[in-house]
């Protein structure tokens, strides 16, 4: 009697146990698989990465601070900005809004040692006209063109093309923005770049986007820009000459950044 009230209870039991294994199989998904590794759901959602920031300065090219001046982008002869003397110059003038970044790059080159000669600045229309047609005229009397009127002969146009490359036509300088400057560390004779004073120029470069310069037309961006003067600097402002100089850009590699069918 004894025997069979305990196999009734042992049949209870594995009934019991079996039970409850098959509710525990059937809340199993149909996926499931005993060696994938469970990842337990989440209501977090993945942090959306961050948009790629363009680098360029948010600027308004149109400003007359970015203004592009060359022999395509002329000025007009009645540009004429509000410009004041430079201190420690004989009449030379600069920009007025701009002026005191420019005198306060020139105190920095003193104060490192440097003596420091503006030998350019602000050029009007007129006396620009008076630089290139002096310059073609010369260059025709070295062609062997003579006469009282020779701007009028048809060969006089071969010297004006020649004088091109060494001086800008009226309208196409920078320097009657009145944003720009030629500096040296004295005066010189001739300007070669060569015999002039490279560490005054290393410093100057180091320095001048703090300020809002750039060096507007570097030996190895000649071939880019179509001169060769590492002693003019134009003042466009510290954002934009800091990302120019810090990345090595030439102004026309700048510029048509901002300006869609630009060439240069």
């Amino acid at each position: 009697m004894f025997w069979l009230v305990s196999m009734g209870m042992l049949s209870l039991l594995l009934f019991a146990l079996v039970h409850a294994r098959s509710e525990t199989l059937s809340n199993v998904p149909d996926n499931y698989h005993p060696d994938a590794v469970q990842v337990e759901p989440t209501s977090i959602a993945s942090p959306t990465p961050d948009p790629i920031t363009d680098p360029w300065p948010d600027i308004d090219i149109n400003l007359p601070q970015y203004a592009m001046v060359n022999s395509s982008k002329l000025l007009a002869s009645s540009y004429s900005p509000d410009v004041s003397v430079i201190d420690g110059t004989w009449n030379m003038m600069f920009d007025t809004a701009a002026l005191p970044q420019l005198e306060a790059m020139l105190q920095d080159l003193r104060d490192a040692g440097f003596g420091v000669y503006v030998g350019g600045a602000y050029r009007s229309y007129s006396y620009q006209k008076q630089r290139f047609d002096g310059k073609c005229y010369n260059i025709a009397l070295e062609m062997g063109i003579e006469g009282k009127e020779i701007w009028l002969l048809p060969e006089y146009q071969a010297a004006v093309e020649e004088a091109k490359k060494y001086t800008m036509e009226p309208g196409a300088s920078e320097h009657q923005l009145g944003l720009a400057v030629d500096l040296y560390d004295r005066q010189y004779v001739a300007q070669t770049y060569s015999h002039m004073n490279q560490k005054f120029y290393e410093y100057l470069d180091s320095i001048c986007a703090k300020y809002g310069f750039i060096k507007r037309y570097p030996t190895r961006k000649l071939l880019l820009t179509g001169w060769d003067e590492p002693w003019h600097y134009r003042y466009i402002g510290v954002e934009a000459a800091t990302f120019i100089m810090n990345n090595n850009l030439c102004y026309e590699e700048f510029y048509a950044h901002y300006v869609p069918g630009f060439e240069y």
